[in-house]
């Protein structure tokens, strides 16, 4: 890649940039531990090392008429870490989908750059040997496969294609994106635990109205920042430039609960809280709402941050992102906030994926 820093300036990735799409993929999923870290990123520095580097393109560079296709990896992190990759499941995922409609898929975009998803979309790309789309479908990690601004532009995820480490795979076919998500994830055990997942067949010309573009250059840049190590408080400060990040607090970890509160039953995590004494400051007392991610922040009873803002912890004496499983008592830690992309603060994005999706009924800051 370019060294300029601003998203959208990217060209090609490369072998050097893999590291940094790791980190900057784990700043947009924040709750995932580091479990794949060494695996996948060697399997990928391989692929470049060996067919060269994969192009970036802008979707409006691509030709409107260019079949495209999302990939995705699809159920449980420790699954896979279980039951690593073949190397071949996400470009299988994609000949079916090509077999079946009878196409020649032009270009790859990742469901959401985020993850190890973002770098699997680069594998992909590298593996069919087509350019890989500045865009994706959530801007971060979202739990369901229909919560993606593809569908609230009314692009079916269907047909997708979704295969398993043992190399068995699943075809679904249904106008509806959550009836697809819940035949998928009915299979997905079945599988092996994981599943890599081509969905959101599509064109250019469409993804010019409903991805949203320069994420993946986004996820680089983020990580180049974080591979730094820099004062936690210039680190904000720069990651602030790029993403819009602020700091809602810094504090001490007081405790940890897990808690057995309902849940609703189509998001697949379960719930617990954080408690966070803040250090200076207002003194104020944090409540942290967790599912799969942190969901919302309470400052003194008051909400300061909820879905679909992205929340991260920042563990203050490495200068380094804490995911949610390695967090313990008497952690410091600055809670970080970022902005979503601008279509998740509409109506149906904030019934889609706000804190009501989560069981937490109330409005959001922006909307108050």
């Amino acid at each position: 890649m370019t060294q300029a820093g601003y998203v959208g300036a990217s060209s090609s990735i490369t072998v050097d940039d893999v590291p940094a799409l790791y980190e900057g993929a784990k700043f947009y999923s924040p709750a995932v531990g580091d479990a794949n870290k060494s695996s996948i990123n060697s399997w990928l520095a391989g692929l470049l090392d060996r067919n060269g580097p994969v192009p970036l393109l802008k979707v409006e560079g691509v030709p409107p008429e260019t079949p495209c296709v999302s990939v995705c990896v699809l159920g449980s992190g420790s699954a896979m870490a279980d039951l690593p990759p073949a190397g071949d499941e996400f470009e299988l995922a994609v000949r079916q989908i090509e077999r079946l409609q009878r196409v020649s898929f032009g270009a790859v975009y990742p469901l959401a750059a985020a993850t190890i998803s973002a770098l699997v979309a680069v594998v992909t790309a590298a593996q069919l040997k087509v350019p890989l789309l500045d865009a994706d479908g959530m801007g971060r990690a979202f739990a369901l496969i229909h919560h993606t601004a593809m569908h609230l532009s009314g692009v079916s995820p269907t047909p997708l294609a979704a295969v398993g480490p043992t190399g068995e795979s699943v075809l679904v076919e249904v106008p509806a994106g959550p009836r697809a998500d819940r035949m998928l994830r009915a299979n997905v055990d079945t599988v092996g635990g994981w599943a890599a997942l081509a969905a959101y067949p599509t064109t250019a010309g469409v993804l010019r109205r409903a991805a949203l573009p320069g994420t993946v250059s986004r996820i680089a840049n983020v990580g180049r920042l974080l591979l730094d190590r820099t004062d936690p408080d210039l680190l904000v400060t720069r990651l602030g430039a790029i993403t819009g990040c602020r700091r809602l607090a810094r504090g001490r970890i007081a405790e940890l609960e897990h808690l057995s509160r309902p849940s609703d039953v189509t998001i697949p995590a379960h719930p617990s809280s954080l408690v966070v004494d803040e250090i200076g400051g207002l003194g104020r007392q944090l409540r942290i709402e967790l599912r799969s991610e942190i969901v919302a922040v309470f400052a003194d009873g008051a909400l300061i941050a909820g879905a679909p803002d992205l929340m991260c912890l920042l563990d203050v004496s490495r200068g380094a992102l804490a995911t949610l499983d390695s967090l313990e008592p008497g952690d410091v830690i600055d809670v970080l906030v970022t902005p979503a992309d601008a279509v998740w603060y509409s109506p149906r994005g904030i019934e889609m994926v706000g804190m009501g999706s989560h069981g937490i009924p109330l409005a959001h800051p922006r909307r108050r």
